[in-house]
C-alpha cells in the first residue's frame, strides 16, 4: 500500500511539473474579431484564423 501512494505521489509531481499543465491549446484569450477595441491588446492566434485575437485589459484592484 505505500509502495502504491508512493508511485501515485510521484506521478502526481510529474504532471503537476509539466509545462503548460492545465492550459487551454489552441483557443485565444479573449475573442476573434475583425478590429480591436482600443483598450483591448491584439495579437495573432492560429484559433482566430485571419482575424486577430482581442485580449481585454487586466483588472485593476482585484
Amino acid at each position: 500500500m505505500k509502495l502504491l501512494c508512493a508511485v501515485f505521489a510521484v506521478l502526481l509531481l510529474f504532471s503537476v511539473a509539466t509545462p503548460g499543465y492545465g492550459q487551454p491549446k489552441n483557443v485565444c484569450g479573449g475573442r476573434c474579431a475583425p478590429l480591436c477595441g482600443k483598450t483591448e491588446e491584439w495579437t495573432f492566434h492560429p484559433a482566430c484564423g485571419k482575424m486577430y485575437c482581442c485580449v481585454p485589459p487586466p483588472k485593476k484592484g482585484k
